[in-house]
């Protein structure tokens, strides 16, 4: 009845403490549970596990210390009174002598104390060790929370920026599209010009061609004119023939005259005697004769003159012919070259206006590169602000590995708890019962 009674009493002792583990226990699951399906985070399940298993484990503690303190007054008479504690050490130590069921319980209560005293002594090193821990995730949590709010600002720092370079995208999207605009402009004008281009090709291969069909015209012109200047040196000089034979002629005539004045006077004086008249006759006659033969001679002369004047005269009209062909040709080139002003006006209108557009463009142009150096420096300063949340995530990083350390430790200290506990139960259930 008494050995009942004694397992009673430490059941009764021993269901608040595994009542408390379970707590843990299920506190613990709950929480995972919570932290698996994202309702909070890392950090708060940490705190959450950290939090509760301190205060349980106090708790324990407590419990476990009035358990052991009204033990220890019963099993070694610790009261107020010196002599009331040694009247009840010496009445506790002969009832651990008996033989029988009371000694027996005795015996039991005084190893049990041992061993809780035992559990005692790990709990008090499990919650020096606990608030350690407590301490370090204190420090841990503090340095996470600057951190984050350092994590955060960089945050802050990148969202505005973004904000402000999607401003400027969109601006610089505005800029972009009239710089289309303008292009699709320069491309018509461009388009003009080629086709002016061509224009002014083909007015200029015109204009070649009829350059070199003058050319032509001036050779021919020129082999004409040399023709002309040879047929008139040689005018020339049969003139030149001519007025010799005439000299030719004057002076036989000259001859003649005075001749025939020496033959008139040797007749008048020879009168019968007309031998010297037969003499100037005789001389008259070879000089008639020399008359006709230059006569022959200058006729011949006349009939070629008459030729060359002739030849002179076709030639002449082939320079006329040619000299009208070639104005016909310069006046096809006057045209050409008026169309190819025309043309030409048109390349510098189209021209002022590639230059106006450039203008503007140049214009978007600065614009776009002034705004391209904010998002430059927008860009260092997201950078930067990236570099510093990578730094702080790393040291998040490490702090998590250190949390991680302190829930291993923590999981430590429950499992050797938990050994006392099952040591004790162990040891209760082992003692002899006689």
């Amino acid at each position: 009845m008494e050995q009942d009674n004694s397992k009673v009493a430490w059941g009764k002792a021993l269901k608040p403490i595994f009542a408390l583990l379970l707590v843990i226990v299920l506190w613990q699951v709950l929480v995972l549970e919570m932290l698996k399906n994202g309702i909070i985070s890392t950090l708060i399940a940490v705190v959450l596990v950290s939090a509760v298993s301190v205060v349980i484990f106090g708790i324990v503690f407590w419990v476990v210390k009035s358990l052991l303190n009204q033990f220890l007054t019963i099993a070694q008479g610790k009261t107020e009174d010196e002599q009331e504690q040694t009247k009840i050490g010496e009445k506790a130590k002969k009832l651990m002598e008996r033989e029988d069921d009371i000694g027996l319980m005795m015996r039991s209560v005084h190893d049990s104390i041992s061993s809780f005293a035992t559990v005692i002594s790990g709990i008090k090193t499990a919650t020096e060790e606990l608030k350690s821990v407590s301490d370090d995730f204190n420090n841990i949590f503090h340095d996470m929370e600057d951190s984050l709010k350092i994590t955060q600002d960089s945050t802050h720092t990148i969202a505005d920026n973004t904000v402000t370079q999607a401003a400027q995208t969109a601006d610089m999207k505005e800029k972009i599209d009239a710089i289309g605009d303008l292009i699709a402009m320069i491309s018509e004008n461009v388009d003009a010009l080629n086709a002016s281009a061509d224009k002014m090709q083909e007015c200029n291969e015109s204009a070649e061609n009829i350059m070199g069909e003058l050319i032509d015209i001036s050779k021919k012109n020129g082999e004409a004119i040399e023709n002309v200047r040879e047929q008139s040196k040689l005018t020339n000089d049969s003139a030149q023939q001519i007025q010799t034979v005439t000299d030719i002629i004057a002076d036989i005539s000259n001859q003649t005259n005075l001749l025939a004045l020496n033959a008139s006077i040797e007749a008048a004086r020879a009168g019968e005697h007309g031998r010297g008249f037969a003499v100037v006759a005789e001389q008259i006659r070879t000089l008639a004769d020399q008359s006709r033969e230059s006569t022959e001679r200058i006729n011949q002369l006349v009939a070629d003159l008459m030729d060359k004047a002739n030849v002179s005269v076709e030639i002449t009209e082939k320079v006329s012919e040619a000299v009208s062909l070639q104005n016909e040709k310069i006046d096809q080139t006057k045209e050409i070259f008026t169309t190819l002003n025309s043309e030409i006006g048109q390349v510098g209108s189209a021209i002022e206006g590639i230059s106006s557009e450039v203008e503007e463009l140049k214009s978007h142009s600065d614009i776009i590169e002034t705004e391209t150096v904010s998002l430059k420096e927008f860009a260092a300063q997201n950078a930067e602000s990236a570099q510093i949340t990578i730094e702080h995530m790393n040291e998040l990083d490490s702090t998590v590995s250190k949390c991680n350390a302190a829930t291993e430790r923590v999981v430590g200290v429950s499992d050797k708890l938990i050994g006392y506990v099952h040591e004790t139960e162990d040891r209760k259930k082992i003692l002899p019962i006689k």
